[in-house]
């Protein structure tokens, strides 16, 4: 199966369906156009936005496919992206006092800079 060509990878993925509490999530393939056309699966779906209150597409991040991928390798892939799509939305709806605790748009670096102030139990 030459997964290298996109209709190829189309026809596989149009076998997924993932919907999660009423939501409708679309697993798709795209070609990179800026990286020579190299084959990537993506997850999106409708939903509000927590701070403008407005219905849009939400869109994960790029899981980039090798031409050497096994049809089962592709299958879990868009697993892989759909269980990170659902984790990202649990890190973003958790709140404390109103706040994101688990906030996944923080930079790697604020995280850094903290990571010093850990917790411990009393002994």
């Amino acid at each position: 199966m030459d997964l290298s060509n996109i209709q190829t990878v189309y026809t596989l993925l149009n076998r997924v369906n993932f919907n999660l509490f009423r939501h409708q999530f679309e697993v798709t393939v795209n070609e990179d156009k800026k990286y020579g056309q190299r084959l990537y699966i993506q997850v999106s779906y409708l939903d509000t936005c927590r701070i403008s209150g407005k219905l849009q597409e939400w869109k994960g991040r790029k899981w980039y496919l090798s031409s050497h991928m096994t049809p089962d390798e592709v299958i879990k892939t868009a697993f892989a992206a759909c269980k990170a799509t659902v984790e990202h939305e649990v890190m973003e709806g958790f709140t404390v006092d109103g706040k994101v605790l688990f906030n996944p748009h923080v930079s790697f670096e604020e995280l850094l800079s903290i990571s010093h102030k850990e917790v411990k139990r009393d002994d």
